[in-house]
């Protein structure tokens, strides 16, 4: 709106099942359509078309908020992608989303956005430049992580510890998985009793973490240690829905029952898939599972209660990285 020329939104497809939101999107916004979870060459040929137009093409090159409040690193679709489009280049560092509204929760609270101007780069520029190299900087340029605690403000925060079970998934004291709940101020591993508190400031005293960002890492790095033990991994969600994502964007119920995932399948009531036929896995709102086939079927996994899909593309991730 404030623009001097047409400016498109990369946007998620699930937009389109919202009437009202996929009206403002499509017909107000101008926003391309990105399916999460699945490489699209469509949404490839809508920025390439927007950009031949004259249009700028906005996107969150990430593709998700993080859990954690920390950059997560792009793929090297995104640098041959920015290679390819013969464009300029534009990066913008954005920091201060975290503290009002982590991904985990549903609590608005007070606080600053800030948006810092890092790169602009011609396309003669990223012509020289092999995909790599571009992702290298603009992986640098866009990188944020939550500061150290020392330089962390003590402004009192009324967010509770609800949904932190979308980004903690892993107890510290006994290793389990998908045993951690947050009620009030208390974080509680229901498997060995452990119990954390969550303070005003947003740090978590009772444990050897102090933040949920070094939770987080350490969990992950739990996780490949798993993996790479060879011992029998399996992760379950009682009452998921598996439903179909077809191409008009509207979604069928496949199937109904408990979720589970091994080393070697994905199963969700009566459905079946080998962890070998599925191509990428995503997830969208606080834990949505999101993945798609290497036939380009199209998948979504949710419940009513909600559960850490977060958990489930980082078990899923580890074991393509680890060949398992």
């Amino acid at each position: 709106m404030c623009g001097d020329h047409p400016l498109s939104f990369v946007a998620g497809e699930n937009l389109q099942r919202q009437k009202l939101a996929a009206f403002a999107a499509m017909r107000i916004f101008h926003c391309i359509s990105c399916s999460k979870g699945k490489i699209s060459v469509q949404t490839i040929r809508e920025i390439t078309r927007n950009l031949k137009a004259g249009h700028t093409v906005s996107m969150f090159a990430e593709g998700n908020i993080t859990y954690d409040g920390t950059t997560a690193p792009l793929s090297l679709v995104n640098g041959k992608l920015f290679r390819s489009l013969q464009c300029t280049v534009v990066t913008i560092n954005i920091t201060g989303g975290y503290q009002i509204v982590p991904r985990w929760s549903g609590k608005f609270c007070r606080g600053t956005i800030h948006a810092e101007l890092k790169g602009i780069y011609k396309k003669e520029q990223l012509h020289d430049m092999t995909p790599e190299q571009i992702l290298e900087q603009v992986n640098r340029d866009i990188y944020a992580e939550q500061p150290a605690e020392e330089e962390t403000d003590q402004r009192r925060y009324r967010r509770s510890a609800k949904g932190i079970h979308y980004v903690l998934y892993t107890c510290p004291e006994c290793g389990a998985l998908g045993q951690i709940i947050g009620k009030g101020r208390t974080i509680l591993c229901r498997s060995c009793g452990k119990t954390w508190k969550y303070n005003e400031q947003g740090k978590i005293e009772g444990g050897r973490f102090q933040t949920i960002y070094q939770w987080n890492r350490w969990q992950r790095a739990h996780v490949r240690e798993l993996i790479q033990t060879k011992i029998p991994l399996e992760i379950s969600t009682p009452k998921a829905r598996l439903m179909c994502i077809l191409d008009n964007h509207s979604r069928q119920v496949r199937a109904l029952g408990t979720l589970l995932m091994n080393r070697e399948k994905l199963i969700c009531g009566d459905a079946e898939f080998s962890l070998k036929d599925i191509s990428r896995m995503d997830t969208r709102n606080k834990g949505i599972i999101l993945f798609s086939l290497q036939n380009g079927d199209y998948y979504e996994i949710n419940t009513k209660k909600g559960f850490s899909g977060l958990m489930y593309k980082t078990v899923f991730e580890a074991l393509r990285e680890c060949g398992s």
